[in-house]
């Protein structure tokens, strides 16, 4: 185990169980009712591409929690059910002991077996995360909430979406690209104006996604976000 992570550990043994998120109460969010433990910022992990990256991103990962962050979706879509479950357990040691919750999002074949587990297939092949983030695929095919997570978010862009995720009781959703990401250079940025439109149809917490900074989470939640969603900017560089 890496040194820093060694310490981190130790340091999060001591004070995670005392610590809280710090977030803002989320009476405080203008059009939502969200649990007032569900934190404003959201970090999506970035891609790790084979398990030999594994070590290098819990390194990071524990810079991040360090940091103050408390929510994790750990989105991954090159790794196999075995890879993705090793990257999962690395993320789970380091967010549980920082008090922080982490979410699922692997890749579309991964997430098939997986999803299942509450039916009673491949149970003890699933990691125990606090909950499940759907893609907007998989959001729209759900005749149902899935089972057997505390958290379920979903990715939504549109309206279609949104509404289905307020059907499914899904517990906040990321609504996206806000602004233009190199993430999906391709994708055609809604903009703030736009964004809230999209917002206030919903009574569901929703983290802004796409081209948002450290500092943007003011700005969102005058769009009528609950909180803020980013890779790069709450990822450490090194």
């Amino acid at each position: 185990m890496p040194a820093d992570l060694a310490r981190f550990l130790s340091m999060s043994s001591l004070s995670g169980s005392s610590r809280t998120s710090g977030a803002p109460s989320a009476a405080n969010a203008p059009g939502n009712s969200a649990d007032a433990t569900l934190p404003r910022q959201l970090l999506v992990t970035p891609e790790v591409t084979s398990r030999a990256e594994i070590a290098s991103f819990a390194s990071r990962l524990a810079q991040a929690l360090a940091r103050g962050t408390r929510l994790v979706q750990l989105r991954n879509r090159s790794l196999d059910a075995d890879g993705y479950r090793a990257l999962a357990e690395s993320a789970l040691a380091l967010t549980h002991a920082a008090g922080a919750q982490l979410l699922l999002n692997p890749r579309a074949d991964v997430a098939d077996l997986w999803l299942d587990a509450a039916n009673g297939l491949h149970a003890d092949t699933v990691p125990h995360a606090d909950g499940w983030h759907l893609t907007s695929a998989r959001l729209l095919a759900c005749r149902e909430r899935p089972t057997g997570w505390k958290l379920v978010s979903a990715a939504c862009h549109d309206t279609a979406q949104l509404a289905q995720a307020a059907r499914l009781g899904v517990d906040f959703v990321t609504l996206s690209p806000v602004l233009a990401t190199a993430t999906h250079p391709d994708a055609t940025p809604l903009g703030w104006p736009a964004f809230s439109a999209l917002a206030a149809q919903t009574t569901l917490p929703v983290f802004a996604l796409g081209g948002m900074r450290a500092d943007s989470l003011t700005a969102a939640r005058n769009a009528g976000a609950y909180g803020i969603a980013a890779i790069r900017a709450f990822w450490p560089a090194s």
